[in-house]
């Protein structure tokens, strides 16, 4: 089979589902989320904020666009705290 078609039978199929509205503390969880697994990477706290505002990061602008930049500041700040603490890498 050519590598782009698509093939019906294949058990691992990207499959994507939107949910209904998150609650408040699904939104958060799911920003601290993305928030952590970049601030992990290495990105700083107006990096974050440029994600979080960029839509081609629909999660993370989804939940930028529902809640606000003071929001999303404190989710990052917060995910800044876990992973580097005294503003340094976190080993």
């Amino acid at each position: 089979m050519p590598k782009n078609e698509c093939d019906p039978e294949d058990p691992f199929e990207l499959v994507g589902v939107e949910l209904p509205g998150a609650t408040e503390d699904e939104l958060r969880d799911m920003a601290l989320c993305f928030a952590e697994e970049f601030a992990r990477e290495g990105w700083n706290e107006e990096q974050l904020i440029g994600m979080f505002k960029n839509p081609f990061y629909q999660g993370p602008h989804l939940v930028w666009k529902q809640k606000g930049d003071e929001f999303i500041r404190q989710v990052i700040q917060e995910a800044m705290k876990m992973w580097r603490p005294q503003g340094g890498r976190h080993a």
